[in-house]
Order: structure tokens, then C-alpha cells, then sequence
């Protein structure tokens, strides 16, 4: 049957009026013939003129019939072809994306896109199917399957913990469709929090997929999504003999001040209640003191309430960290220098930290596993004491620079004689630079060598500051390997006083850092580890800043994240604490999932390729034809055509006889 698309145009129809007015106001005009003589016509009676009725019917039929086609035309006319419910859904295939984020726990979102996609099922003709996805693909139901399966999945669906991921769904979303479809639409229903899609891009039109985007969780009209309140950060401290700080931070994710009660618990039991105050999108510290070693565990957590509620609460351990571990690789021809020299460093390293959250310790058994090649060493600082032969026969070298690559520190002394030490760095590729010979004589003349002033802007100068200054440069070195044209790549912290360096240091790509001195510490080559200065000076040579006692604590992970290697692996499913084999853990949400932030319109629309339908709300939707439509408006063209023709030549004036000048006379 026909129908119109612009049914409103049919009203250009009341103009059918004029071609009849045309044809009731035309007169015909009695045309004159010049005539001889009047005496053979005949007298006729005058017709009546009260009625008129319009002339020429077949030409006022074909006008109207004209303009009747022309108000069609413009109505834009279209064949309607009822199919059958089945003939309808023969090839059209539907798939609903729904997002499991932590982020949809919040604002209601996930509510609304369960009752958003329980309305679809019930409307969408075809085959429909399901996915739902976070940080990886959660669940998948192909289109066809029963619509009561996919409303009892719908009805069960619960958020995920991992941080969301929206380039999984675009990258997996095509291989859904069945490769005989001929319609699939790809129905998404998201918050499309800015985390997880600002990065997401995928040109789905090109695998011919049309994408429906639904948004929900916009949260209050007076508020938005911005009504939240995040503990960002919580970490405990020591804070002097027997006591224990926990440290923490809150978020405001609104642009207007709010204030709140944060509540520390500890053995069931809330210890303590703070109260904060935010400014509009700022944070603010708490901060409580409990007795160390009342509890191993502990949380904080936000008693108001706001829109999302998962990151108002963060659990911590109370307990000290586990000691960092080092060790020693040394010839194993021991002779006195090594020996003294490593009860001198291992004294050092022990001594540099303290009975709680900073502590050393040594683990000979994990170094020299280390040295065996085992990768699962626990070792944080290695000290080789004597380089020379010993480290080339053993093809250490391999071993050193998987522990530098992994973040390890190693701090490398000379051997005798000096010239191996070198040849052994060489194998390393660490250290580049010219040996020239080894400055001895400093005991028998008297004139030791002295530390140059420190420079500046270097790290240790801030350290040896005032009188530890005055302990550093009085520091004698009998001896120490002279070493020219330095390769550029290496730091030179300490110089002696001709500008020679005293010290090497080679920050790896993997986080780590080697330390080479060309003296080794003890008696026989300097008196530094009889000075006070001797302890600063290792340590910051060797750590430099980069793990102080106040950012020491046990490791933090955010959901979905591992930690171990090989078969022991602790996979990370909630926040919480956890213990792992020596290690005990501490499970955060991810920060980024507390953002309101969401992506707009036009961004989404780029990222599916730029030609994607807008983001609708749940209560607005695209109206789509279930029907199968045939535009006839090309007919209709050609008939208007083919009339107006024929009206032109039907109406063009009648070419009368030819008239002659010539008069007739009786």
C-alpha cells in the first residue's frame, strides 16, 4: 500500500481550485467573419446566461489530475510492504554492550542500564545478544539465544572491581555478529566515564555495525555526577617509641565545599572520628595515632554518604614492612682486606636503618643464589668487594645486570691488581673510561687524598652540610685507581681535589643503579669507615633518594593487578589486606575510577569513527521502521512530467483559416 513520509504536504492539494477556476471564468469570444450579405441568414433565438458550465471537460480533468500529482509528489510517496513478523527479522541481529566498571556501581547507573536493556529485549526485533565488559570481556551471549536466558543474565549482573577498559568491547564487539547478518546494531550502555573511553577508537561503521550509545548514571539534576567523596591515599607511619601514625587524604570531587566524618577502625571497632573539611575540588589530610602493636590491620573510611561508595573506604596494615635484604659476592680466596672490608660495609648497611618501618638486613643465601643465576632472589642491595678474575671465570656478568635490570642497587669495590677490576667492568658494559694507574705513596709521604668540596646542586651536598661537612673533607685516601675521559652517561658524585673521580654511578633503564668506587673501604686504602661520615655516604652513593623510610611500606597494588613471578602469584581480585608468602599486601580501588569525569558526545563520536549516532538517554530513542519501504517518488515524477506535457500540447491555441484582404460582393 502507499503511504507518505511528509503527510502534511498533501494540503498543497487545495490548489487544485485554480485550473477549475480557470476553466468557470473563460468566455469564448465570437469571432467575426466578414460576409457578403445578410440576406440568407436565418434569426436565432439568444441562449440564456444565468448558468455557466465550464468547457472543454477532458483538459479540466487531465489539470486537476496534475496538480493532484504534484501535492504527491511533494508528500514524498513510498510503497509499504507488510512483512511478517518473521520475514522482519530474518537477518538483523542486535547486541547490548553493558559496562561492568566500578564506576557504574555508582550514580545509579548500573540500575538504569539493567532496566535499559530488559526494555530492549522486549522491543528489538530479531536476534539479540549480550556482552558485558570491564577491564577484559566479562560475559558473552551471541545473538539468537533465548531472550529469557538474557533477561535472567541481566537481572544477575553485578559490577567488577578492575579498572575499566573500553577498547576490549570495540576490538571484540565485531566478532559477535554472525557473518550471514545483514543488519547488526551494536546497542552500548555505559556511563562513558572519561578513564575508560578517552582512549578508546575503533571504526566499527567500516565492519558494517551500527552503534546505538545509551548513557546512564548522570546522576542528580541539581548535582550531576559530581556528589563524591574518595579516601585517595591512607599509609601508616612510625610516629616515635610505640606509636603508630596512619596517614590519610580525601578528595572532593564536587565544586563546592562539603565536610564529612572519617572514622579510623581497628579490631572491629572504630577507634577514632576526625572531622574534614574539602574545598571545591581539593582534598584535605587526617591523620590518627594508635599504640604499635595493638592491631596488625586497620581502615579508614568516610561515614557520609555520596553518590559513588566504593572508594570511601581503604584498609592498610599496621605492622612494620619486611626488612630490605643484601649481600655480598667476593672472591672466594678470602684474604684480610676483603674480610675487613666486608665486616665494615655490613655494618653500614645494617646500621642504616632502624627496629621498625626501615630496616636492612643481611641474606647471604639469597645472594648467592643470585650468583647461581636464580631470578627469584629477594636481594635489594648486592656488594661486590674485590672485583677482579673471580667475576670474568664465573660469567657473573649476565647474572649483575638481570638484577640492575630488575631494580636491584650494587655497589662494586677494586681488587688487586687494579687493571683486572677493569678488564672485568669492561664484560659489564656499566662503566666506560680510560684507567690511567693506581695513586699510591699517600701513607709514606704523609699527604693523603682529600674529597673535593662538593658541587651544589649534587644530592650529597644537602647531606654533608655544616659539621658532617667538615667530617667528609677531613676524610684521608691513602689510595685509589685514577680513571680519565668518563663516559658521558655516568654520574661522578665525589671528585678528589685534582678533580679526579672518586666515585661512579650508572642509573639503568630498569630502575636500578651501580655504584663503582676505584678504592676499596678499608684501612689499608682510606680511613672513611672509621668517620662518622662513612654511613651517609654508602647509603646515599647507593640509594640516593630513592627509597626513604617515609615512602617505605608494604606493597599496594590496585585490583587486577599480580604480584610474584612464576607459579606463585598473587592475583588481586577486591581491595583489602592480604598476606602472600613473606609479602603482606595491600589492595586498592584504582583512583581513576572516582573521577565524575565522563566523554562527550562529539568525542565518542570520533572515537567510533565519526559517523555513530549521538549518545541518547534511556528515555529518548531513535525511531526505526519495521517495515520494508520502496520510495516511489521517481514515478510520480514521471507522470507530473508526462501530464504536464500532454496539458501543453492540448492547450495550445488553434490556428485559425487563413484570412484574406479579399471582399466578396454579391
Amino acid at each position: 500500500m502507499i503511504e507518505f513520509a511528509q503527510p502534511a504536504a498533501l494540503w498543497t492539494a487545495l490548489a487544485v481550485g485554480l485550473p477549475i477556476m480557470a476553466h468557470m471564468a473563460y468566455r469564448q469570444i465570437t469571432q467575426k467573419h466578414p460576409f457578403p450579405s445578410l440576406r440568407f441568414i436565418r434569426p436565432s433565438r439568444i441562449p440564456r446566461t444565468g448558468k455557466k458550465k465550464p468547457t472543454d471537460l477532458l483538459l479540466l480533468l487531465l489539470r486537476v489530475l496534475l496538480f493532484l500529482i504534484l501535492a504527491a509528489l511533494l508528500a514524498d510517496p513510498y510503497w509499504k510492504n507488510d512483512l511478517t513478523p518473521a520475514a522482519m527479522d530474518e537477518g538483523k541481529e542486535t547486541l547490548i554492550a553493558i559496562d561492568l566498571t566500578p564506576s557504574m556501581s555508582g550514580w545509579n547507573a548500573l540500575t538504569e542500564a539493567k532496566e535499559e536493556a530488559l526494555r530492549l529485549i522486549d522491543e528489538k526485533q530479531g536476534k539479540v545478544g549480550l556482552v558485558t565488559f570491564g577491564q577484559s570481556i566479562i560475559g558473552e551471549w551471541k545473538p539468537g539465544i533465548g531472550k529469557d536466558q538474557l533477561k535472567e543474565a541481566i537481572e544477575g549482573l553485578e559490577f567488577d572491581w578492575e579498572k575499566g577498559s573500553a577498547q576490549i568491547l570495540l576490538d571484540r564487539a565485531p566478532g559477535l555478529f554472525s557473518p550471514s547478518a545483514t543488519e547488526k546494531n551494536l546497542v552500548i550502555i555505559s556511563d562513558f566515564q572519561q578513564s575508560d573511553w578517552q582512549s578508546a577508537y575503533r571504526d566499527v561503521q567500516s565492519s558494517g555495525i551500527t552503534v546505538d550509545l545509551r548513557r546512564v548514571g548522570s546522576g542528580t539534576e541539581q548535582v550531576g555526577r559530581s556528589d563524591n567523596l574518595s579516601v585517595v591515599e591512607a599509609r601508616a607511619v612510625p610516629a616515635g617509641p610505640g606509636k603508630v601514625r596512619i596517614w590519610t587524604v580525601v578528595r572532593n570531587w564536587h565544586d563546592q565545599s562539603k565536610s564529612s566524618t572519617l572514622a579510623l577502625t581497628a579490631g572491629g571497632e572504630v577507634r577514632q572520628r576526625v572531622e574534614i573539611n574539602l574545598p571545591p575540588l581539593g582534598s584535605a589530610q587526617a591523620q590518627f595515632i594508635l599504640k604499635s602493636g595493638d592491631f596488625s590491620e586497620a581502615s579508614v573510611e568516610l561515614e557520609s554518604e555520596d553518590s559513588f561508595a566504593l572508594d570511601d573506604k581503604r584498609a592498610l596494615w599496621l605492622k612494620s614492612p619486611p626488612a630490605r635484604r643484601f649481600g655480598f659476592w667476593m672472591p672466594e680466596q678470602e684474604d684480610a682486606e676483603t674480610i675487613e672490608e666486608r665486616g665494615f660495609l655490613k655494618t653500614a648497611v645494617s646500621s642504616a636503618g632502624d627496629n621498625g618501618w626501615n630496616r636492612w638486613e643481611w641474606s647471604q643465601d639469597q645472594a648467592d643464589a643470585l650468583r647461581l643465576g636464580d631470578e627469584q632472589s629477594k636481594l635489594e642491595m648486592l656488594l661486590v668487594i674485590g672485583l677482579g678474575d673471580w667475576f670474568k671465570e664465573q660469567e657473573l656478568a649476565v647474572s649483575l645486570q638481570a638484577f640492575l635490570d630488575g631494580g636491584g642497587v650494587a655497589l662494586i669495590t677494586p681488587g688487586q691488581p687494579f687493571v683486572k677490576t677493569v678488564s672485568a667492568l669492561r664484560e659489564t658494559e656499566l662503566f666506560e673510561f680510560k684507567f690511567l694507574r693506581v695513586a699510591g705513596g699517600a701513607v709514606r709521604l704523609g699527604d693523603p687524598f682529600r674529597i673535593k668540596a662538593l658541587e651544589e646542586e649534587s644530592s650529597l651536598n644537602s647531606v654533608f652540610a655544616g659539621k658532617a661537612a667538615r667530617d667528609l673533607y677531613l676524610s684521608a685516601i691513602h689510595r685509589f685507581g685514577i680513571m680519565q675521559q668518563v663516559d658521558e652517561g655516568l654520574d661522578v658524585p665525589i671528585r678528589d681535589r685534582e678533580g679526579r673521580p672518586l666515585a661512579l654511578v650508572r642509573n639503568t633503564e630498569g630502575g636500578g643503579r651501580a655504584v663503582f668506587l676505584p678504592f676499596r673501604m678499608n684501612a689499608s686504602w682510606t680511613d672513611l669507615p672509621l668517620r662518622n661520615s662513612f654511613l651517609p655516604l654508602i647509603m646515599e652513593l647507593s640509594i640516593g633518594g630513592r627509597k626513604t623510610v617515609s615512602s617505605r611500606a608494604w606493597p599496594v597494588l590496585e585490583v587486577g593487578e599480580t604480584w610474584g613471578d612464576g607459579t606463585q602469584v598473587f592475583e588481586s581480585a577486591e581491595p583489602g589486606t592480604f598476606r602472600f608468602e613473606d609479602q603482606w599486601l595491600e589492595v586498592v580501588l584504582s583512583p581513576a575510577e572516582s573521577m565524575p569525569q565522563v566523554v562527550s558526545s562529539i568525542d565518542l563520536t570520533e572515537g567510533m569513527g565519526g559517523r555513530t549516532s549521538p549518545v541518547l538517554s534511556p528515555d529518548s530513542e531513535a525511531a526505526s521502521s519495521e517495515e520494508e519501504r520502496e520510495p516511489l517518488w521517481l514515478w510520480f515524477a514521471i507522470l507530473a512530467g508526462s501530464l504536464f506535457i500532454i496539458e501543453m500540447i492540448w492547450s495550445r491555441p488553434a490556428r485559425d483559416a487563413v484570412s484574406t484582404t479579399d471582399s466578396a460582393h454579391a
